[in-house]
């Protein structure tokens, strides 16, 4: 589908631009064989962080869009300039990988190709909020307000999460698709980023030849748990788990092979697992500080020189106050949940209302095969951890030790299922990758049989969550956008829909005053305000007439709306 190339690609090109200076001149010596693997990752991080600091500057989001692209191609060129080619073989080396993350970017845009246009995959309820913060942020400072936008602010708790909001208004922008076109396929792209870190943590940490460092990456990548997070779609969490498996490679040369830049491109990615998922962030923390606890005080002294270090220090942490705040607070919040057990987590619900069955996580159907499969994947991580060097088995342990007691932990808390889900879900891949490893070393004949095994039970678990995955905002939806323009601006509009269905009718008629009767409340998602009087009530086709609408033919009527006039002098506020 050519509408959803132009978009992969038009990311691509912005994170390839922006990834290619940073990546061949900061990255280490010994990962510079898969080269062209780290470019479009760091990519990412960079135009984050170089559109986040121009938009908390004031610069306006298209002039921060063309200084981030100039910057990012001046730096391409100093760098190829200084190291005119990557390692012998790397390109080689690389179009294996590339390829599986193309198929693996394929089966999680299913649903798009299915629907046969650019929408919005999956039903999770954050994608509105995200689209709209995208919107918003491509037109506005982060922390202003602005009324008239479907989403009038970047919502409270998301107030760390500006960077990767705007890497979306930015391919949004230069694609010349709207936010919510673009959302899905952004989604695509960062899985397959994604995968290929879980490829380079396999290869370049856990020394799995290249044929299981492919398994790892396909494995991790069609798991269905990771393939629910991005179709359904959970954003920020997806940004995320991208950012871990490149800070975890990092951490582990952080320890081996301390470059300065290595340390930068490490900061890179723990920002932005920080910024874009802050609950996340103590599990690449975990790993480095288990890897580099022998030498702490020298690691801390590497990083603060003393005063001169304020001089950069001070000045950046003025530009991100708010977002870094955003951080704190999402941490601190959540170390109470985790340290205090008699906290209610009635309210970390999110859009879960159940948990989700452990053997989905490690691409599995059933308990049964689990059951199956347990003991030669607990023997592969076994064999794995046993083989590393000290430091890194410390830190793999350490991560693999936090997860199982958090899923215990919260297995047994009332309403648990959130941090169940999220703890999990970026756990289990990183154990996945490390029970391939261990299948895939000599002595092991069998292992080839089981991981072939595997695969196949892999695909047949991502079948089940795709076959049950179509688009939350069909073309039914989109075609509000007619009512809108039948009503005069200024006039305002009654929505007489469920409460549930309510944010993208709302999103699609933000361009006028609105209200409702039966509001969405009680969530953090923006709601219209409540009033029985209105210029034009929108109800589902089917519903009975109002009773407060005028007599005579509806306004309009669309495959699955019905617009009418409101009768006058109804009571209530005006909006």
């Amino acid at each position: 589908m050519l509408p959803i190339a132009e978009v992969a690609l038009t990311a691509l090109g912005l994170f390839v631009v922006c990834g290619l200076g940073p990546t061949r001149l900061l990255l280490p010596a010994s990962l510079r064989r898969y080269e062209p693997l780290w470019v479009p990752a760091v990519g990412a991080g960079a135009a984050a962080g170089a559109l986040t600091l121009l938009g908390y500057a004031h610069v306006p989001f298209k002039a921060s869009l063309a200084l981030t692209l100039a910057a990012g191609a001046l730096l391409a060129a100093v760098a190829v300039r200084r190291r005119p080619r990557a390692l012998p073989g790397a390109l080689g080396r690389s179009a294996w990988p590339v390829y599986l993350a193309a198929l693996v970017f394929a089966v999680a845009l299913i649903p798009l190709f299915r629907a046969g246009f650019l929408t919005v995959e999956g039903y999770g309820q954050d994608a509105h909020l995200a689209v709209g913060t995208a919107t918003f942020l491509q037109h506005h400072y982060p922390t202003a307000v602005a009324p008239q936008e479907p989403v009038d602010r970047v919502p409270l708790v998301w107030r760390s999460k500006p960077p990767i909001y705007y890497v979306l208004g930015a391919v949004s922008t230069l694609s010349g698709r709207e936010p919510y076109q673009a959302i899905s396929t952004v989604l695509g792209v960062m899985l397959a980023l994604a995968a290929l870190g879980f490829f380079l943590v396999a290869r370049e940490m856990l020394r799995a030849p290249p044929w299981a460092a492919l398994v790892a990456l396909g494995l991790v990548g069609i798991d269905r748990m990771v393939l629910h997070t991005v179709v359904h779609p959970y954003y920020n969490q997806t940004w995320g788990f991208f950012a871990l498996p490149f800070a975890l490679v990092l951490s582990w040369w952080a320890a081996v092979e301390r470059t300065r830049g290595g340390l930068l491109l490490l900061a890179l990615f723990l920002a932005l697992c920080a910024f874009a998922y802050p609950l996340a962030l103590p599990i690449p923390l975990l790993a480095l500080a288990a890897v580099l606890w022998q030498e702490r005080r020298r690691a801390v002294r590497r990083v603060w020189h003393g005063r001169r270090s304020l001089l950069w220090l001070v000045p950046l942490a003025a530009l991100l106050a708010v977002p870094l705040v955003g951080v704190a607070e999402k941490i601190g919040t959540g170390a109470r949940v985790v340290l205090d057990p008699g906290y209610s987590l009635a309210d970390w619900g999110g859009d879960l209302n159940g948990w989700y069955s452990e053997p989905w996580f490690f691409a599995l159907r059933t308990w049964f095969l689990l059951a199956l499969l347990g003991a030669p994947l607990l023997w592969g991580l076994w064999h794995v951890l046993r083989a590393l060097p000290r430091d890194l088995r410390r830190g793999m342990v350490a991560v693999l030790a936090f997860a199982l007691a958090a899923v215990v932990i919260f297995r047994l808390r009332a309403h648990g299922y959130y941090f169940h889900f999220k703890v999990l879900a970026f756990v289990a891949p990183l154990a996945i990758a490390i029970a391939v490893a261990g299948l895939a070393r000599r002595g092991a004949r069998w292992g080839k049989a089981v991981l072939a095994v595997w695969v196949l039970l892999a695909v047949s678990a991502a079948a089940a969550e795709l076959a049950l995955t179509y688009d939350q905002l069909p073309r039914t939806t989109l075609a509000l956008r007619q009512a809108a323009q039948r009503v005069p601006p200024g006039r305002s509009i009654r929505l007489d829909v469920a409460p549930q269905q309510q944010n993208w009718v709302a999103y699609m008629l933000a361009a006028r005053p609105l209200c409702s009767q039966l509001p969405l409340l009680n969530t953090s998602y923006p709601h219209v305000p409540w009033s029985r009087k209105a210029d034009y009530i929108l109800t589902p086709v089917g519903a009975r007439r109002p009773r407060d609408a005028v007599s005579g033919p509806p306004v309009m009527r669309l495959k699955e709306w019905t617009l009418y006039r409101e009768r006058a002098g109804v009571p209530g506020p005006s909006y």
